[in-house]
């Protein structure tokens, strides 16, 4: 049995996944590092414009990977381009009076960038097993080699491991054991979310994907709200944020068709629609056979009238 061949050549083939490696590690330098000394900006920000990442990741399906696009992936999209400009609204209307606007609105583009690297990433990982059939374990595996390059090429200069020096001279030994297993926890359960968001990516897709960061949004918007003073301890503020995380829950579930609505034909080219409609095609090609074979026994019959005589005489 024949061996199915990658589309790409070797050498596309790691260019394509040190870009998702470069930009999953750039994710991690802006959310870490860069946007927290820019400005303060809410902590929920980012789950709350999380929208951006099936927006950007629906784009780039649709016209890289050559996804087809339905009545409700436009309307989905469209209502939430307008939330995620009623956020930013927001945003800039509740911003603290002694907070520089521009380093503000600078930080949140950062943000979207930040969104926007996930998409890349995902995507990605997509073509790699949709056109090269690559083992979703073989690009995690290169891609950790790739960002281990960078991130020692980053700290050059500096100690990256200075915080974990001071907790040993602070604390007694125990302590600092236990932050060497809760380091290994945290380096277990990061590869078990980078294989689940691979065969995410793979099995389901990217906007799928994008989904499970945001759709707990109304929960965490509760919790920061009471116990982290998100949203300027501004109860308006909050609860226009929190319909708003319900709205883009629900049109994000009508996108990946979880839910399905019966109107202004956006049912028309989801895949339960379509299904069905090629099962009635079936069943109606089936029965035009069948029908058709009758007549064309009929018409054989009629045109050759001594035939069913001559059978008859034969009994």
């Amino acid at each position: 049995m024949a061996s199915i061949e990658p589309q790409d050549k070797l050498f596309k083939r790691l260019l394509l996944i040190f870009f998702a490696s470069y930009f999953d590690f750039v994710e991690f330098i802006i959310s870490a590092f860069l946007v927290p000394n820019i400005s303060k900006i809410s902590p929920t920000i980012d789950l709350r414009l999380g929208c951006i990442a099936t927006i950007s990741s629906s784009l780039i399906c649709t016209y890289a990977l050559r996804f087809k696009i339905g009545k409700h992936h436009k309307f989905s999209l469209i209502v939430l381009s307008a939330c995620i400009i009623l956020t930013i609204i927001l945003e800039l209307a509740f911003m603290d009076d002694n907070i520089n606007i521009g380093r503000f609105i600078f930080a949140h583009l950062l943000v979207a960038i930040y969104l926007v690297n996930v998409t890349f990433t995902d995507c990605i990982e997509r073509y790699m097993a949709d056109y090269n059939y690559l083992n979703p374990f073989v690009i995690i595996m290169i891609e950790g080699i790739f960002e281990i390059f960078m991130s020692s090429f980053y700290s050059i200069g500096k100690d990256p491991f200075k915080e974990m020096k001071k907790q040993y001279e602070k604390n007694e030994p125990g302590k600092f054991v236990l932050l060497i297993f809760f380091l290994f926890l945290y380096l277990l359960f990061s590869a078990g979310l980078n294989a689940y968001k691979v065969y995410c990516n793979v099995i389901f897709t990217p906007m799928a994907r994008s989904l499970m960061d945001f759709f707990l949004n109304p929960f965490f918007n509760i919790y920061y709200f009471i116990k982290e003073n998100d949203f300027q301890n501004h109860f308006f503020y909050f609860f226009i944020c929190e319909i708003i995380c319900l709205i883009v829950d629900f049109f994000s579930c009508v996108y990946n068709e979880y839910i399905i609505l019966f109107c202004l034909g956006m049912e028309y080219d989801t895949k339960d629609e379509i299904t069905e409609r090629a099962t009635k095609n079936e069943m109606k090609s089936t029965e035009y056979i069948l029908n058709g074979d009758d007549d064309n026994d009929d018409n054989i019959t009629s045109d050759n009238g001594t035939c069913g005589n001559s059978v008859k005489e034969m009994e």
